[in-house]
């Protein structure tokens, strides 16, 4: 339930028609979170931001989202392009995830992010293909995690979705 909330007012946001809105709500427990929106109803890109005591987090999306940086200074595949962002953390670690969008095949998407977690020092722990996906996950010296899944997007050649998170 307490979830629900903030989702409720992040729907209250985006039906609005202005450009920049901002709305804090309680949870059961009695904690407030604010959540801005500079999309409006009728966009395709933006950014919605939570803030509370525990920490933040950020959604941006459409061409908002090109600028934006990959989980754990993972590149964006040659060609690709961002089409979301998600990040957030707490004080105590931080993660986000990530949908860059190429023509290229999964699989040729899934080797150059294996070599670019080698190049960083990340030893792969799992790997995974079929039907034309493919995934892998690996983990940093750190405890850093990485999972990487390259799959069909209908009409749209391959979405590769990038999740990593780290401990401060």
């Amino acid at each position: 339930m307490r979830n629900l909330i903030p989702f409720a007012a992040l729907l209250a946001l985006t039906a609005c028609g202005s450009k920049e809105d901002t709305t804090t709500v309680t949870t059961a427990d009695g904690e407030e979170i604010k959540i801005t929106s500079d999309a409006d109803n009728n966009s395709e890109s933006g950014t919605i931001t939570f803030e509370g005591k525990d920490g933040e987090g950020k959604i941006t999306f459409g061409d908002a989202a090109s600028g934006q940086k990959l989980p754990l200074d993972m590149p964006v595949y040659p060609g690709g392009e961002v089409k979301g962002t998600f990040t957030g953390g707490d004080g105590k670690g931080e993660g986000g995830m990530a949908t860059v969008m190429t023509k290229d095949p999964a699989a040729k998407v899934i080797d150059f992010y294996k070599a670019e977690a080698g190049k960083r020092g990340y030893a792969i722990k799992t790997t995974s293909s079929a039907n034309n996906m493919a995934s892998f996950s690996a983990e940093g010296k750190d405890g850093e995690t990485l999972v990487i899944t390259a799959s069909p997007a209908e009409g749209e050649g391959t979405a590769a979705v990038i999740m990593g998170g780290a401990k401060n």
